[in-house]
């Protein structure tokens, strides 16, 4: 029998649970990898840098969860035509306070090659992170995560984008209506990141 999934935009509540899920979720993931490279470090770095995403998100954006915290989609909203937001710097303290210099060079390295490559000539929800605990990858969480959002952003006429780990996931992505962009971003002596974009339907 298979399993149904109910989707649900988080509160406040589900932060912690939210953090240790995505920290958790990308310990075996290449980018990752290519980033926080001391394996004994990494979990601290981990829930550092990807629950920071999980606060920015809740602040500005939203992210999805089910009851259970099987996995998780931070979603954050691209106006091309409004001011750029303020950034009161709290996101980029909390790292340089958690992680190595080294780390952060590395990180600096991936943010600007991600920016440089995300499309900026038209409105669009980004998904920079979805995530899945390891101990539920599999199973349907991920794609009831995404399909739950991409229904309402068809009904509302907005694009999506996102950036690919890798190709496995790159394929999931691909049977919700994304397809891969004409370039990838190429870490450098590391993995590739494969840009994605879907058209509502």
């Amino acid at each position: 029998m298979s399993t149904i999934h109910r989707v649900r935009t988080a509160t406040a509540t589900d932060v912690p649970a939210l953090k240790s899920v995505i920290a958790a979720a990308f310990m075996a993931d290449p980018i990752a990898d290519w980033i926080f490279r001391d394996e004994a470090t990494r979990p601290d770095h981990h829930h550092v840098f990807f629950g920071g995403y999980v606060d920015v998100a809740m602040a500005t954006g939203r992210a999805d969860t089910l009851d259970g915290h099987q996995g998780l989609a931070l979603w954050l909203d691209v106006d091309v035509d409004a001011a750029d937001p303020d950034d009161d710097g709290t996101f980029g303290a909390a790292l340089e306070a958690g992680i190595d210099g080294e780390t952060l060079k590395r990180l600096a390295v991936l943010d600007d090659l991600m920016a440089a490559g995300h499309p900026h000539d038209r409105s669009h929800a980004y998904l920079p992170f979805i995530a899945v605990h390891p101990d539920h990858q599999g199973t349907g969480v991920g794609a009831a995560l995404l399909q739950h959002r991409l229904a309402e952003l068809d009904a509302a006429g907005r694009p999506a984008y996102l950036e690919a780990s890798n190709l496995r996931n790159a394929g999931l992505y691909e049977r919700l209506g994304f397809a891969r962009m004409s370039s990838t971003i190429d870490l450098p002596g590391g993995p590739s990141l494969y840009p994605m974009w879907r058209d509502p339907r």
